[in-house]
């Protein structure tokens, strides 16, 4: 499997949305809960690398989903507790950096037809 095109485009796409997510918010005077954004935008955008090492490895399904499930869950906790903002926000954000991660192989699957 090829996944260097869908990673490459998550990170950037995530990176370039946590970024307007600080702006947007700080203009909005939010601040921290553009910071919460931006950090599950951050920490959502590496589980691409994650899904592609545990496939790579050949891990089982459930195994590696429940180990990524925890690992990235505690993360975006550990962010909430360090920003000091709500755990939502955060969560949010992991939520469209998965988001970005699926129009990534929406259009690199597209691009290979």
């Amino acid at each position: 499997m090829r996944f260097g095109g869908i990673l490459r485009d998550t990170v950037i796409a995530s990176a370039a949305a946590a970024a307007v997510a600080v702006v947007a918010a700080t203009v909005l005077g939010h601040l921290v809960i553009g910071l919460g954004l931006a950090a599950g935008l951050l920490i959502g955008a590496f589980n691409a690398h994650a899904v592609a090492g545990v496939l790579e490895r050949r891990v089982p399904f459930v195994a590696g989903t429940l180990i990524r499930l925890i690992f990235f869950s505690l993360t975006a906790i550990a962010a909430a507790l360090l920003l000091r903002t709500d755990a939502w926000s955060v969560l949010l954000g992991v939520a469209a950096a998965q988001a970005v991660m699926v129009a990534a192989s929406i259009r690199q699957g597209l691009r290979a037809r």
